[in-house]
């Protein structure tokens, strides 16, 4: 022991407690690994001698051994699905087998597709998904399928693979009545900025209502492409 101990604080630089601290632990760990191999160990060979016993008594006794497979075989025909006996039925019948049709899926029109939906398009994942589905319904629906390409990720051949699956059909959802919005309601449409609505509030407040979208072009910062791209978003 004290060689063990010499050894230990010589090439490790163990104090002697360390050392006993060292020695003791070492069998425990051992016994602790051992633990587990004997377990099974002893498991097996309970259940190994199980099995032996069984043999026995079937090789000891004929009758017992006709009986457990004839049982078995029973059981195993007698528990069959009733449909799988008539497909057997018509094996044996000499009937010839049919490819199942593959079940189709609902047929979807894109203001109808959810982010969820839209997931199934190759390309678009979950993140993508959602942006299409907040800037549609931003927008209030799309009047024009070149729309989905002011989504930030989407370019010409996603939108077709998204309108291939799910077909394009225009459809506005909600609009903005323009004589009583709010500063909030107009900042809100996404193609309207802060500034657009504080012009058209001004406007309204100086000349009175709007009666068509082209009223707009009074205020001369806007132009006829402004107006008619937020014109059917627009209710009077």
């Amino acid at each position: 022991m004290d060689n063990w101990f010499y050894f230990l604080k010589t090439y490790l630089g163990f104090t002697r407690k360390e050392s006993r601290g060292f020695v003791f632990v070492i069998p425990m760990l051992a016994i602790l690994y051992a633990i587990p191999y004997w377990v099974s160990g002893y498991f097996r060979s309970f259940n190994e001698q199980d099995y032996i016993d069984y043999l026995q008594k079937v090789r000891s006794n004929p009758e017992f051994y006709k009986a457990a497979t004839q049982s078995s075989d029973t059981a195993s025909v007698a528990d069959w699905p009733q449909e799988e006996n008539k497909k057997t039925d018509n094996r044996q019948k000499g009937q010839p087998l049919t490819r199942p049709e593959a079940p189709q899926l609902n047929s979807l029109l894109f203001p109808e597709a959810t982010a969820v939906e839209l997931q199934m398009v190759s390309g678009v994942g979950p993140v993508l998904s959602a942006r299409i589905e907040s800037f549609r319904d931003k927008l209030g629906g799309f009047h024009s399928p070149e729309q989905l390409l002011e989504v930030y990720g989407i370019d010409g051949e996603l939108a077709a693979k998204i309108y291939e699956l799910f077909p394009f059909q225009a459809q506005i959802n909600r609009r903005i009545n323009i004589n009583e919005a709010t500063f909030k309601d107009l900042v809100g449409h996404p193609y309207i900025g802060a500034g657009e609505a504080k012009v058209i509030i001004a406007y309204r407040n100086q000349h009175g209502r709007y009666e068509v979208a082209n009223d707009l072009l009074g205020i001369k910062i806007f132009t006829e492409e402004w107006v008619g791209r937020i014109a059917p978003y627009l209710s009077f």
